[in-house]
């Protein structure tokens, strides 16, 4: 199981308004800064969180044909699931039909179950799972405790920004990040 990132978000859960006015910084000298630094505690969010905060498009990649056929999929929330694709022992590809599968979104993890008429040497050599997640297209559909812990995280790699290199960050998380997000992690698999 991997999943790839195949559409970005659109936009980010805050504005760079909402991030100087919490930094308060009235000028626009580090405007790309803290662009990148927003985008930087957003991924960072999601990836503690459990849980992608505006709409994206992933890929999901399994290897083997499960034998209970369900598949957990490893991003949440998962708005809907865009196509199906099953590759057979030559790696030829099959888009699976609506009938084929069904998005379980009431299961914690969401998954996919594959119909007990779909012949599993259909999938010998897996499956593609093109899913749609994300709480919504706005920064309105985040929840306010997320964007707060992101305001969190800006503010800190903000302040502590000269001290140690872009690449080695995050050296430090704010005290308080962890217990905001920490009712939004899902289940481990």
């Amino acid at each position: 199981m991997t999943i790839a990132l195949i559409t970005p978000p659109q936009s980010e859960p805050l504005s760079l308004d909402d991030i100087k006015l919490h930094l308060r910084i009235d000028h626009d000298h580090e405007d790309a800064l803290l662009v990148d630094v927003l985008k930087a505690a957003r991924q960072y969010c999601e990836h503690a969180s459990g849980q992608k905060l505006i709409t994206q498009a992933w890929r999901q990649y399994e290897t083997v044909f499960p034998h209970d056929r369900a598949i957990s999929l490893l991003v949440a929330p998962v708005q809907s699931v865009a196509a199906v694709t099953a590759f057979d022992r030559d790696g030829n590809p099959s888009v699976l039909g609506v009938d084929d599968f069904t998005f379980q979104s009431r299961w914690d993890p969401q998954a996919i179950t594959i119909g007990h008429d779909l012949d599993p040497s259909i999938a010998a050599n897996g499956f593609e799972v093109d899913l749609v997640a994300g709480m919504g297209d706005m920064s309105t559909d985040v929840p306010d405790t997320l964007k707060r812990a992101i305001l969190l995280l800006v503010a800190h790699w903000y302040e502590f920004r000269g001290a140690v290199s872009p690449q080695d960050q995050p050296v430090s998380i704010p005290a308080g990040f962890e217990t905001m997000v920490r009712p939004w992690k899902g289940p481990k698999l």
